[in-house]
């Protein structure tokens, strides 16, 4: 039995300073959102007492907090 790992699924797990990275924004403030305002942040995966982000979580919360465009 054959047992590959398919590299996009892998990459679209990220750690907590991946998902920083990819929001372009501190690894504090994600901490800070967990723990201040709870709910606000994207959702969060526990793996092993770890925070992972699934890229599609993160995408999603950027597209629940885009502003509305001029006109709407």
């Amino acid at each position: 039995m054959s047992t590959t790992v398919d590299t996009n699924q892998v990459s679209m797990i990220l750690t907590i300073d991946e998902a920083a990275a990819y929001l372009a924004i501190p690894k504090a403030t994600i901490y800070t959102w967990r723990t201040r305002r709870v709910g606000f942040g994207p959702r969060a995966v526990k793996m092993g007492g770890c925070l992972r982000y699934r890229r599609a979580d993160l995408d999603a919360w950027i597209v629940e907090h885009l502003e509305p465009a001029e006109g709407e």
